[in-house]
């Protein structure tokens, strides 16, 4: 018990790592009448019922995790939209319009959704993140490389592990802001000169475990580029 009183002094991320793996922890907010908080944990709670964000004004960061939404989905619709970083893992969302009011944080940077079963991204909610840098989506069932990420002028860091995207469309030249592309994990069969060329923002690229062929021109120069490895 002190172990655990000790623990959930942490930060969110700190709680998410510690226990993500672990389906039988419920963690449960017992008393939010610091409406002060900044950063708050949610895991495993059996209550759905959310609507008690509203009261957190200065809140900045949600993390959410373990917590089925499959059926009538999050909502986080009076939530303040100052917050700046949302996190939703493990909780069975298929599409982002499962978490309702989503698309009101105009000030979100960093959206984290791993762990889910999303297919695709809905457009019209992704493009109203204005702010949004880091989009983490990673661990899903995405087999299409989702094209409205090269509409988010603003995206220094896209994460798409552990998916099934075998392609990389022509759009992807339109990020110009992107610094960090993470592509391990897929069934990507070829890589486009124009991700190296025509990406001047772009410092690291990672593609672990894919098709690549290894002794293409496109991949040699991105082996020497961004030292990664390809995957047979």
């Amino acid at each position: 018990k002190q172990w655990y009183q000790r623990r959930v002094r942490g930060t969110s991320e700190d709680l998410l790592s510690e226990f993500s793996e672990c389906g039988s922890v419920v963690v449960v907010v017992i008393s939010v009448e610091d409406r002060g908080i900044t950063d708050l944990f949610l895991m495993a709670s059996r209550e759905h019922d959310l609507n008690y964000l509203w009261s957190l004004r200065k809140l900045v960061k949600l993390s959410i995790c373990n917590i089925d939404f499959s059926g009538e989905g999050l909502d986080i619709s009076n939530i303040t939209t100052l917050l700046q970083e949302l996190i939703v893992t493990n909780c069975s969302l298929k599409c982002v319009t499962q978490i309702k009011g989503l698309g009101r944080l105009r000030s979100l940077k960093r959206l984290i959704l791993t762990h889910n079963s999303l297919t695709d991204l809905d457009e019209r909610t992704m493009l109203k993140l204005r702010e949004l840098t880091d989009l983490q989506l990673g661990y899903n069932l995405l087999r299409n490389f989702p094209d409205v990420v090269t509409r988010m002028e603003k995206l220094e860091e896209l994460s798409l592990i552990h998916n099934q995207i075998s392609l990389l469309p022509d759009e992807v030249v339109q990020m110009r802001s992107l610094e960090k592309l993470h592509l391990d994990n897929n069934v990507l069969t070829e890589l486009p000169e124009y991700v190296t060329l025509q990406l001047p923002q772009l410092r690291a690229l990672t593609l672990e475990n894919n098709k690549l062929k290894p002794n293409t021109r496109s991949t040699q120069q991105t082996r020497s580029k961004f030292y990664y490895k390809i995957g047979l």
